[in-house]
């Protein structure tokens, strides 16, 4: 039987499948793969993630769209271009910086 966390108590670290199984549940799996893109490609356009997570141009802005409103990741438009990061939230829910997701 596993023993709960107590007050006081921190609960172990989390797996990678753990993490991201909790992820996709919270955030819905499309979702959770176009934060993770974010995450390894700082700066990428919302045409980068699109191709990256192989979804359509529209449901990848449709998701940065949610993502930026939940206040996990910030954008810029640049010219005609719009760039993606991590924001603080987004970095602490995925965990550790430069960690490969």
């Amino acid at each position: 039987m596993r023993e709960s966390s107590g007050p006081g108590q921190k609960p172990g670290p989390l797996g990678k499948e753990t993490h991201a199984r909790a992820l996709d549940a919270l955030l819905g799996a499309t979702r959770a793969i176009v934060l993770r893109a974010v995450a390894q490609r700082p700066d990428s356009t919302t045409g980068e993630i699109s191709r990256a997570t192989r979804v359509a141009p529209a449901t990848a802005s449709h998701h940065t769209s949610v993502l930026r409103q939940a206040g996990l990741i910030t954008t810029q438009r640049t010219g005609g271009s719009v760039h993606h990061r991590l924001a603080p939230l987004g970095e602490s829910l995925l965990g550790q910086r430069g960690q490969d997701f």
